[in-house]
Order: C-alpha cells, then sequence, then structure tokens
C-alpha cells in the first residue's frame, strides 16, 4: 500500500499551522479525503471531534470546511447519495462572507452531485462559477470542476471535446497531490466508456469501440486502488465489469458476477433497475426462464424518478431483449419505452455539449 501525497501534506500543514483554527480547517479537509479513500468510519471520528470543539462557538471559516466535509463524508458513505444539504449550506456561507476559494471548491462539488442528476443546466453554471472564482493556486476546485465538465462532454459522446478537461483536471490533482482524484480519473473514463459502448449496443448509436477500452481501463483502476489501499465505493467495480461483459454478448461471465456481487452490493438504488434488466437479459440468453422473469419484474419495481434517463433507457432495452427471447408480450411496450428513452437522452447529450463545449478553462466564453 503506498501512502497517500495529499495526506502526507495535509498532516504536515496541520502540524505547522500558525492557529488552532487553522489547524481545524485542515483537519476537516483531511476528514473528506479519509472519505474519499472509502475511510469514513475514521473521518466521522475526526468530524465529531471538531464538531465538540466548535459546536458552541461557531466561526464562519471552520463552519464552512466542517458542513463541506460532512457532505462529501455522506456522499462516499452512502456511494452516491443525491443528498446536497452540508455542501449547500457551506456554499451559502462562502458566498455570504466573500469566501472566494470556498466558494469555488463548493460550486465545482455542487457541479458534481448536478451530473450525478444529469442536470447540465446545473452543472455548467457551477462549472463556470468554479472555475471563474478558482484563483490558480485552488488546486481542488479546479481539479473537481474540469473532471465534471469532462464526465459530462464523455457521457455526450464526445471524447474529443472532453479530453483537454480530462488533462486540467488530471495536472491540478497531480500538482495537489490528489491521488484520489487522479484515480477517479481512470475509473470514471472507463465507466463512461462502458456507457458508450453500452449506447452503441443497445440503441445503435455512440461509440461502437468503447467496449474494447473500457474493460482494460477498469482493471488498471482496480490494481491501482489495490496498491493505494482504497476502498471506496468497492461495489461497483465488478457492476461494471459485468456490464461489459453482459455488453459483449458473454452473458456467463457477466452472471458469474452478477451472482457473486450483486447480492451483497450497496449500488445506487438509481442503478438497481438497470442491473436487474441486465441479469434478466442473461438468464434469458442461457435459457434460465425462471430466473429471468424474477429479475424482470424486480427490474420493473425498481424503476424509480431517481433513474438516470440513460439508464432507464438500457434497462427497457435490455428488459425488450429478454421479453423477445422468453416470448412475452411485453417485448413490444418494453422497446417504445426504450425508443422514447434513448431519444431523451440524446436531448441530454446535446446540451451538455451546447453549454460546455464553448468554455475556456477559466470558465468563459471562447472568443470566435
Amino acid at each position: 500500500m503506498t501512502a497517500s501525497r495529499l495526506l502526507q501534506r495535509l498532516d504536515a500543514e496541520i502540524a505547522s499551522a500558525a492557529t488552532l483554527l487553522e489547524s481545524d480547517c485542515k483537519r476537516a479537509e483531511r476528514a473528506a479525503y479519509l472519505a474519499r479513500l472509502g475511510r469514513c468510519d475514521e473521518a466521522r471520528a475526526a468530524m465529531a471531534e471538531l464538531q465538540a470543539r466548535y459546536g458552541a462557538t461557531p466561526h464562519v471559516e471552520i463552519s464552512i470546511a466542517i458542513h463541506l466535509a460532512e457532505g462529501l463524508i455522506s456522499f462516499f458513505d452512502t456511494v452516491g447519495s443525491d443528498d446536497t444539504d452540508k455542501v449547500q449550506r457551506a456554499y451559502a456561507l462562502s458566498v455570504a462572507s466573500g469566501r472566494q476559494q470556498s466558494r469555488a471548491l463548493c460550486a465545482a462539488w455542487l457541479a458534481h452531485w448536478a451530473y450525478s442528476r444529469l442536470d447540465m443546466v446545473t452543472l455548467a453554471g457551477h462549472v463556470r462559477e468554479a472555475l471563474t472564482h478558482a484563483d490558480d493556486a485552488n488546486h481542488a476546485a479546479r481539479a473537481r470542476a474540469t473532471l465534471v465538465a469532462a464526465q459530462a462532454l464523455h457521457l455526450a459522446g464526445r471524447l474529443d471535446l472532453a479530453k483537454p478537461w480530462y488533462d486540467r483536471s488530471r495536472i491540478c490533482a497531480t500538482d495537489r497531490g490528489d491521488d484520489v482524484t487522479v484515480r477517479a480519473i481512470l475509473h470514471n473514463s472507463a465507466w463512461l466508456r462502458m456507457l458508450m459502448f453500452r449506447q452503441a449496443v443497445l440503441a445503435g448509436d455512440g461509440e461502437a469501440h468503447a467496449g474494447r477500452h473500457a474493460l482494460l481501463s477498469a482493471e488498471s483502476a482496480e490494481s491501482l486502488d489495490l496498491l493505494a489501499g482504497d476502498t471506496s465505493w468497492s461495489e461497483l467495480k465488478p457492476m461494471l465489469k459485468a456490464q461489459i461483459a453482459s455488453l459483449h454478448g458473454d452473458a456467463d461471465a457477466a452472471l458469474a458476477l452478477y451472482r457473486r456481487h450483486l447480492p451483497a452490493a450497496r449500488e445506487p438504488a438509481r442503478l438497481q433497475a438497470n442491473l436487474l434488466a441486465d441479469k434478466a437479459w442473461c438468464h434469458a440468453m442461457l435459457g434460465q426462464r425462471d430466473e429471468a422473469l424474477q429479475c424482470a419484474e424486480a427490474s420493473l419495481t425498481s424503476l424509480s424518478d431517481d433513474t438516470q434517463i440513460d439508464d432507464r433507457a438500457a434497462t427497457h432495452s435490455r428488459l425488450a431483449q429478454a421479453f423477445e427471447i422468453l416470448s412475452d408480450a411485453r417485448h413490444a411496450s418494453q422497446q417504445a419505452a426504450a425508443a422514447l428513452a434513448w431519444r431523451q437522452f440524446a436531448a441530454v447529450q446535446a446540451q451538455a455539449v451546447e453549454l460546455l463545449a464553448g468554455l475556456d478553462e477559466r470558465g468563459e466564453a471562447r472568443r470566435a
């Protein structure tokens, strides 16, 4: 296991801080980073000490740091909870107190949350805000904002536009010693390659070659995590491999991963419908009718307002395929629902390109 460069830096800054307040702000930052490493129990213990120290005597600077850290701990401990309340509080305090660098960092994380909802308007607004207010030394805000922009453009099927943003994020994260973000770039790129491959396979639109790289990227990212001792969101990694295998038509390999990991996974509720539909298709392909129908019914039950439009489209596509194999009359309705959802997702993709393609690294519109 390799030591985290940023943790080493934060430990040094905590030890050399001129005041207790400055030291404690760094402790909150350290706790947030521990959560991103998957060490949420340690992070919460650190935050409990800070809450006890400042509960009766709040100060705006430490309040911002505490709210932001608590929001990130909740997010990484629940595999992507969409509860932005704590970060919104940190953001509001930053704006009200005129702390521009804190505002930039909070805005970058709010852009991250907007990405998880595919809310491209809010995402683009917070990306611009983060890049506009972050100075050159604010690598944390710039690395996060540029990563979000990269992911949104990659999700839109425009890896050519996403690549410069990935490069900017990697440079900022490396300069900061933020190894978690460096690995996140590889993880997220692998996941997005799978999503583009999925769109190509299920909708006939997107990057047909993406599947060749997605599994290699996933395995490389997993190896880096093992080396660094990063256990964050480990439940999702086998699910990524299972979906890549199924999209390659290898139902046996995908089903082996689902059987081993899906029952124990803490995947976000919004992903369950898609994973269960994919598992239903695997069972159907292997002639396992009862298991296929059971998974298909569970998938339909799991669809909710929290299911992202691309996952909804993939769910309906896989269910349509499974029902067709099973000679189930619901095939036609699922196929129609899939076609509608894929059209809606295409509109989200177009919106991402429209809102982000013209921005420069300062969050300003490029001159013609």
